[in-house]
């Protein structure tokens, strides 16, 4: 039945790189699934994927609760969503539990495989996940590296982009911490295939449309402040939004406008989606903000991390959530 929790101890088997690999080969009928609010490494990466299975003799189609962004659809250009998911075989990548698959729970079949990189999350499928690693796009590169030891593939230019990309975003080109020496040498690798890197950071980080400048234009002004100015945070709620005529993917760069702030440790956003669910977005300069969303069902990564919290406003969202915080060491 799509949807439910197969009982079955090993649908949940975590899975060898090589195992991950002989899964892929295996499946027949790819749908690829992305987290809902895709970033540009569930998008690169599940662009990725499809090169992949495409490669190796499949039609694959791709899924997502929410609409790809205006500016990473350049990513998934030659593929197409799904319709109909009848017969199809889910793979889920980036997503770290059930939950980030969103409305797509319930009618799509099980996930056969899951490959993610989030420190705090809940299998819900056959896994391949290396936690605490740069990004989705970083871990699939050890399952191409089977691939290609069992001559099923071969890296090209094309394949590089998408994982370029996914590494790219998830490391905030190149700027957090999660960027290790190993994913440096990973990136340059995907360079050496000739992809156009300044092209594909322009397009991920500097080209923004008047809509993204009026979203983050109205963040800046709404900042507030907390724990001496160590946290700090905005709120946005259905009304505003609208009010500004601009769609929620606007508001993707919005924590980081909050973070750019000098002096801050934590910065969150809390925002009210067209179907009135109060989402939270948090980043960390340090301190588990991952272990605060898991207190709101949530989870992510000990730096960035986000929940959707069962509140009636942002507002109590926001005094929730600076409690919670009030226990963190900053």
């Amino acid at each position: 039945m799509p949807g439910s929790n197969p009982s079955d101890a090993q649908a949940y088997k975590s899975l060898s790189a090589r195992e991950c690999a002989k899964k892929l080969i295996a499946i027949r009928r790819p749908l690829v699934l992305m987290h809902v609010r895709p970033d540009g490494d569930t998008v690169g990466s599940g662009a990725a994927l499809c090169i992949i299975f495409r490669a190796l003799g499949k039609t694959p189609l791709y899924a997502c609760a929410d609409p790809i962004p205006a500016r990473l659809a350049f990513l998934l250009e030659g593929f197409r969503p799904a319709e109909n998911f009848e017969g199809l075989e889910p793979v889920a990548v980036d997503v770290s539990t059930r939950s980030q698959l969103s409305d797509l729970n319930g009618k799509i079949p099980d996930p056969v495989l899951m490959i993610d990189h989030h420190e705090v999350g809940e299998p819900f499928a056959p896994h391949y996940i290396l936690r605490g690693i740069s990004s989705a796009g970083e871990v699939l590169l050890h399952v191409i590296d089977e691939l290609i030891a069992l001559r099923r593939l071969k890296m090209t230019a094309k394949l590089a982009y998408p994982l370029y990309a996914a590494i790219s975003s998830d490391t905030g080109c190149f700027r957090y911490s999660n960027a290790t020496a190993e994913t440096y040498r990973r990136a340059a690798k995907l360079t050496e295939t000739g992809i156009d890197t300044a092209d594909i950071n322009h397009r991920l980080f500097e080209s923004k449309t008047e809509k993204d400048l009026l979203a983050e234009n109205f963040i800046a002004a709404r900042i507030r402040t907390a724990a001496g100015g160590k946290i700090a945070y905005a709120t946005v709620t259905k009304a505003e939004r609208e009010g500004l005529g601009v769609l929620q993917e606007h508001f993707e760069t919005a924590v980081d406008v909050v973070r750019s702030l000098d002096g801050v440790v934590i910065a969150f956003v809390v925002r009210e989606t067209d179907r009135g669910e109060i989402k939270v977005s948090m980043r960390s300069t340090g301190p588990d903000v991952a272990a605060v969303a898991m207190r709101f069902g949530g989870g992510g990564h000990i730096r960035a991390a986000g929940c959707t919290m069962d509140v009636p406003d942002v507002e109590s969202g926001a005094k929730l959530l600076l409690e919670a915080l009030a226990e963190v060491r900053l």
